[in-house]
Formats: structure tokens, C-alpha cells, sequence
């Protein structure tokens, strides 16, 4: 059989049942944003990775290789914020073809020592090899946190609130818009949203430590997809309402230029590395005041359900939505 009839995630499931994660260090193995490792008395190490693929997930004719440089590093970070975590220290891996200039890789590194700069954390090694046509990048990013702050996938709990940081979708739209014209759209704010996305590690944090969130994972896939991540492995259901969801007032302005339908970019899009975490309802007034202290937008946009490892979407009139696409998928 091949990959693209198996897919991404059940091809994860089948390389997890062949592992072997038991060891007495290992807290969580595969399965969640970072692995998480038993360190010293109660404190743990996150640790996660990322590729990069030239035409894939970026094109050189888009982006510049500083800001490049900044996203690589920008994608690993935002799985540390959602498990609750602070980055200390990275490992870059790069294969490119010889003809590539120096000070493109030059260029590629500071954006990410700028970016690691940011957030405290220290380049400690890595590979350098050459490829035949296309530039691809792997990096793996350790933090750490205390063990009773981690937070994980699959503890959504039955009555649990929904909720999503800033405003989904932008990523997607900015996409759009550079492929329909780079030079005409590249100081949108949604290009900048696309090309130079900022992990909420503060955030991620302060809910870990004020137990603020039961779940939490990080919107790359788009935000149904991820959101069934969580609902999967917690076996719950979930119940979500557009006419929650926020939207910028840029993004109201040119989404329809772009989309034929102004919720596809937020429902399916992916790469805002925006937090989708559910809390309980008590939480409400503490989640508005971080919000607040914090000065970043955070909205409930539905509720944790039954056991039904469904998610139901409510169009603006309440009505339950036929849903066909569920978020990018590598095969």
C-alpha cells in the first residue's frame, strides 16, 4: 500500500505501535506536540522536531531567507508553548545543493538566532549535507517546564470551554495572497502573519502554570484538524460556532478576494501557530484577565461534548455544517 493511500497520522499510529517508548524516563512519548522527559526532582524536558521542505512548506521566491530563518525556528517554538513550556536550547539540521549561496545561509541562520534570541534559547549543534535540487530543514528544540505544568493533548473534559488565541486564519489568507501577486500584498498583515509567525510562549506558559488550560496543542494543521487531535485522544466530541470564531477586520476586508467561502482559510488553512486549548467553565473570568494582561485576543468558540470523537460545526443561523476537507495532510 502506498503513503498516500495510509496518510499522515495513521502512518504516525503504525511507526508509534512498532516503537518501543517504555522506559522509565519517558513521561509521554509520541502522540503530542513534544516529547516529554523525566530531568531532575520535578522538573522535565519537552523536546520536539520539524522539516521544513523547499516548495512544500515555504518557496524561496515568497519568503527571504532571514525570515525564513525566523519561521523555521518559529514552528518548533510554538510546540513548546503549547505544552506549557520555556525553549532553552536547539539543534539545526540542513541539506541544500552546493550552487546556494553563502550568505543565504547566512541570512537563513541569523533570522534564527534572532528568533532563538527572543525567547532565551542557544543553537548547540546540528548537520550540514548537500542535495541534488531542493533546501530542506530540521530542527529540534528542547525546553523545559515542571512536570505538573505540562499540558497535553488528551485531557479536554466533558463540559470544557474552546478556546483559540488571535485570529485564525490570517496564515492561510497571506498564503493566498502571495500566490496571487507577492509583490502587491507582501506588507499585509496576514503576509507578515504567514511569513514571520510569533509562538505564544508567554501565554502557553502562564496557562500551564495557573492550570488555566486541560488541553492544549498548537494550530498548524488548521483548526479543525487540530481540534481533532485533542477530541480524538481525549475520546471526547466537540461542538464549535462560527459566528464565534474571530476574525480580524483585515481579514473580513480581503478574504473574499481570495476564498469563495470567508471561514475556509480558518476552518482548514493551518500555520497560524495560534493555542487551541479547552479549560473549564469556572476559568472564564481568569482567561479574560490574561487575556488582557497579556494583550492578546483569546475567545471561546465552542464546547467539549459526549464521547463521540466528532466535531460539530454551527453555521450562523445554528444549523449543523456538512464538513468535506479536515485540514492539510503531507500524503
Amino acid at each position: 500500500m502506498r503513503l498516500k493511500k495510509v496518510g499522515e497520522f495513521p502512518l504516525i499510529d503504525i511507526i508509534s505501535k512498532q516503537a518501543n517508548t517504555s522506559h522509565p524516563s519517558v513521561i509521554k512519548g509520541i502522540g503530542d506536540d513534544a516529547a516529554v522527559v523525566s530531568g531532575n526532582s520535578n522538573r522535565c524536558l519537552l523536546v520536539t522536531t520539524d522539516i521544513l521542505r523547499e516548495d512544500i512548506h515555504f518557496k524561496k521566491s515568497f519568503t527571504t531567507p532571514y525570515l525564513l530563518g525566523k519561521k523555521c525556528l518559529s514552528v518548533n517554538l510554538s510546540d513548546i508553548a503549547a505544552m506549557g513550556g520555556t525553549p532553552f536550547c536547539y539543534f539545526v539540521s540542513i541539506s541544500v545543493p552546493p550552487e546556494i549561496s553563502l550568505n543565504f545561509i547566512k541570512e537563513l541562520y541569523r533570522g534564527m538566532h534572532q528568533r532563538a534570541k527572543e525567547f532565551n534559547a542557544v543553537l548547540l549543534g546540528g548537520d550540514t549535507v548537500s542535495s541534488f535540487k531542493d533546501i530542506v530543514i530540521s530542527i529540534t528544540l528542547l525546553g523545559k517546564t515542571k512536570k505538573t505544568s505540562v499540558v497535553y493533548r488528551n485531557r479536554a473534559k466533558k463540559g470544557d470551554l474552546i478556546y483559540v488565541t488571535g485570529y485564525p486564519g490570517e496564515s492561510a489568507l497571506g498564503l493566498l495572497m502571495l500566490k496571487k501577486d507577492k509583490n502587491s500584498f507582501k506588507r499585509h498583515s496576514a503576509v507578515k502573519k504567514h511569513l514571520d509567525p510569533c509562538p505564544r510562549i508567554e501565554l502557553g506558559k502562564a496557562l500551564a502554570d495557573k492550570k488555566l488550560a486541560n488541553s492544549m496543542i498548537d494550530v498548524s494543521d488548521g483548526l479543525l484538524a487540530d481540534l481533532g487531535h485533542i477530541i480524538r485522544q481525549s475520546k471526547k466530541g466537540a461542538q464549535i460556532s462560527l459566528s464565534q470564531i474571530p476574525l480580524s477586520n483585515s481579514y473580513k476586508k480581503e478574504c473574499l478576494k481570495f476564498s469563495k467561502n470567508i471561514y475556509k482559510p480558518v476552518l482548514f488553512g493551518g500555520e497560524d501557530y495560534e493555542l487551541l486549548f479547552t479549560s473549564a467553565v469556572p476559568n472564564k473570568i481568569k482567561i479574560k484577565h490574561l487575556s488582557k494582561k497579556l494583550g492578546v485576543p483569546i475567545t471561546c468558540i465552542g464546547e467539549i461534548t459526549e464521547s463521540s470523537k466528532n466535531i460539530i460545526v454551527l453555521d450562523s443561523s445554528n444549523k449543523k455544517m456538512k464538513i468535506k476537507n479536515s485540514g492539510y495532510r503531507h500524503f
